[in-house]
């Protein structure tokens, strides 16, 4: 899932917000950070403001500035967000009303529309098992990274949990995932270029990767409330590899989350009058 960007915090920072202590046996900051995020997953209603920059070889290849409001309790969303391949920029506005999710582009009088049903798949007892064997792999991944985790002491007994990596600190595990990962995002991103909706008018030119895939840098910093929810998040990674012509590529992605209005947040929602729906549905649309 992801948070916006926490300032580094400096000499004076660190003595008025409390010391830096790493992580001892009986106090994991990755417990903490992932009980943290099943409680942000929990509340009832939020605003999140969300930015998120993709880069090759320090050239902009998508970017995206989105506020998103939503409530838990009515399964309602609202939402607008402003995307960039470095080339096209669209400006959206996002809804989930009466069991669908809807997309309107700013310049068109067309409504894209997806049913919840097209985007879940299986029972909720299914979707649980696989949450709880997701949740069993990533700790089994991160099982040596758990002590390189610290924790900081924030304002009024808020906590910042920071995790830094580089080099060899990363696991032989995560650099296979990540490359089957990108090698994925790549087929994806393939498979959306034929379709004629302009509702793809902004494509991400993703670099396929073939081979040397690694993971120079990753670093995650999350502010915790005092009441334990993520209220703020920033996630780092650099990746490099060689395409199929052995051109080697640093593909870095960044995205930052700030969490407010919690439990207070009203959603709107669209109003359809006069509007042309569109449906989106497996890469394919139907008017």
């Amino acid at each position: 899932m992801n948070m916006k960007i926490l300032a580094v915090v400096g000499i004076s920072g660190a003595v008025m917000l409390g010391s830096v202590y790493s992580i001892s046996a009986n106090t994991s900051g990755y417990d903490l950070y992932k009980d943290a995020l099943k409680k942000t997953h929990q509340l009832e209603s939020t605003t999140m403001e969300i930015s998120m920059d993709l880069l090759d070889n320090s050239k902009e290849i998508y970017s995206a500035d989105t506020t998103i409001k939503t409530n838990r309790l009515e399964k309602a969303m609202a939402g607008s967000s402003t995307v960039s391949n470095g080339e096209t920029t669209g400006s959206y506005d996002m809804y989930r009303q009466d069991g669908q999710f809807l997309v309107k582009k700013d310049s068109e009088n067309i409504v894209y529309s997806m049913k919840s049903g097209d985007r879940v798949h299986g029972s909720k007892s299914d979707r649980m098992e696989l949450q709880e064997d997701m949740e069993k792999l990533v700790d089994v991944l991160t099982k040596d990274l758990q002590q390189k985790i610290i924790v900081k002491d924030g304002k009024a007994g808020s906590k910042e949990v920071i995790l830094s990596l580089s080099g060899t600190e990363i696991p032989i595990a995560a650099n296979v995932m990540t490359s089957l990962m990108l090698k994925h995002a790549a087929m994806m991103n393939d498979r959306t270029e034929d379709t004629n909706s302009s509702f793809h008018d902004v494509k991400v030119k993703l670099p396929v990767l073939k081979e040397d895939i690694v993971i120079k840098s990753a670093e995650v910093k999350a502010k915790i409330s005092t009441q334990n929810f993520v209220e703020a998040q920033d996630v780092k990674v650099l990746v490099t590899g060689k395409d199929a012509q052995g051109k080697l590529h640093q593909v870095s992605f960044a995205v930052s989350l700030d969490l407010t209005n919690v439990n207070e947040t009203k959603v709107e929602t669209l109003d359809l009058t006069n509007l042309t729906i569109e449906e989106v549905k497996h890469g394919k649309t139907h008017k």
